[in-house]
């Protein structure tokens, strides 16, 4: 296997991992009906259903920060799969809705784990000039797992428990990502990092040329040197050094779930309703959902490492501002548009919303927390941003139904809300955000001592 082969192989195992974010937080959308007519939950029940992932995502991290850090990239992936694992069997099986919520919190639980240690060793094992493309992996790994779930529902839908049949279906990405995570190598930067040297080396020539290999375990082994007397624990990413990665970390998940994309993901269906009463119909746009949000994630894995992450920020922000508003319009206008144009309005803007996201907001989250960190503290630092996008997700699917049932639901001021945000976004991109395109993860780390 020639060294691009080698690359896009480890990007495809680890990136698994996001599709099963993708596949265990979509899968309820399209499993509900089928457990309320099983479990008949009271509405806070059913909520903790739903929700469930998003506590175990929120655990995840403050799991996998210190062991990340403490036994290797590869390890901890190994450890997500199987958790994955027991996950899926849990909410297949559950005879009751308190197993099924047990098994949702572990497969949140995993999702959170996979969320900050994936994108960041896609981040260190790939070479600078592909490093956006093969972190793209994972947020479209997650937009496919998506998809999947909304495929697999559809399937099982008037099947008889079919339910069960979605969520077994999370079993063979969970046993693939755990019987991957065997044939790729660890970390070189991690390895470095335990004084592991000769075997970095040895990873990184087979990834690398020669010449670059030893250049990147000189450039890695100066950095920890030079840190020798720094203590590399959690209070560091507090440092008024880091001031600005931390900015970086809690500002690109903020901006991110609060654009509303979440909202969209999880309630789209209701949202189209507005303009096809027709159950099916709106769930065929749902579906349209999913297809664009893939194929344009595919499509940002080809610019990432071709135009500047500032540029491509700032691309996505003034996009998703105009989609909003045209959304916002198709509510607050309905009274004077015509059905046609309020449904161009309103399934348009949302789809071209979506467009603009995948290509900027979406796989730019996960690709700045995966480089901007120093080393001795990435494995926590990424843990910590994925925790804030847990945080923030939480945020956007408890408050939007309570918000919808408003005026500002029923005028479109929710995605006034939301377009606000993006716009404080630009602001956020031009003096906090800082350009990474170009730079090694060790060119990066300089900028702080």
């Amino acid at each position: 296997m020639n060294k691009n082969s080698l690359l896009y192989f480890i990007a495809a195992v680890a990136a698994t991992g996001g599709l099963l974010f993708g596949f265990d937080t979509g899968v309820i959308n399209v499993a509900l009906p089928q457990l309320r007519a099983k479990f008949q939950p009271s509405p806070e029940t059913e909520g903790f259903i739903v929700s469930a992932v998003l506590f175990g995502g929120m655990a995840g991290p403050f799991i996998s920060g210190p062991l990340t850090d403490l036994l290797g990239r590869k390890k901890i992936n190994i450890i997500a799969s199987l958790v994955f694992v027991v996950g899926s069997i849990l909410t297949a099986i559950a005879p009751t809705v308190t197993f099924l919520i047990i098994g949702r919190l572990f497969l949140g639980l995993a999702i959170g784990i996979v969320a900050s240690t994936v994108p960041l060793y896609l981040a260190e094992i790939a070479p600078t000039d592909k490093r956006g493309k093969l972190v793209t992996f994972f947020q479209l790994a997650i937009t496919l797992g998506i998809l999947l779930s909304y495929v697999v529902g559809y399937f099982f839908a008037d099947k008889e428990d079919g339910w069960r049949s979605m969520f077994w279906t999370g079993f063979i990405p969970a046993a693939v990502l755990m019987v991957g995570m065997f044939f790729v190598p660890e970390s070189p930067r991690w390895l470095i990092g335990k004084g592991r040297d000769a075997e970095a080396l040895e990873v990184l020539n087979r990834l690398r040329t020669p010449e670059q290999a030893i250049l990147e375990v000189a450039q890695t082994r100066q950095i920890i040197e030079d840190e020798k007397h720094n203590k590399g624990d959690w209070r560091m990413l507090f440092s008024k050094r880091l001031r600005i990665p931390l900015f970086i970390g809690i500002g690109i998940f903020f901006i991110q779930q609060f654009s509303g994309i979440n909202a969209i993901i999880y309630f789209s269906t209701d949202i189209f309703k507005n303009v096809f009463p027709d159950g099916s119909t709106a769930a065929l746009a749902t579906v349209g959902v999913g297809v664009i949000n893939a194929l344009t994630t595919f499509g940002a894995i080809l610019i990432l490492d071709k135009f500047g992450r500032k540029q491509i920020l700032y691309t996505g922000l003034i996009g998703t501002a105009i989609c909003l508003a045209t959304v916002g319009l198709a509510f607050y206008m309905k009274d004077s548009l015509s059905p046609e144009l309020q449904k161009i309005m309103l399934v348009g803007g949302v789809y071209v919303y979506i467009i603009f996201f995948a290509i900027s907001l979406g796989p730019l989250g996960w690709l700045l927390i995966s480089e901007i960190y120093p080393l001795k503290i990435r494995g926590f630092a990424s843990s910590m941003g994925s925790f804030n996008h847990w945080l923030f997700d939480a945020g956007v699917a408890y408050s939007f139904p309570i918000l919808a049932a408003t005026s500002l639901g029923t005028n479109g001021g929710i995605f006034g809300i939301y377009m606000t945000v993006v716009l404080l976004g630009l602001l956020f991109a031009k003096y906090i955000v800082f350009e990474t395109k170009g730079m090694s993860l060790e060119e990066i780390e300089k900028r702080y001592n």
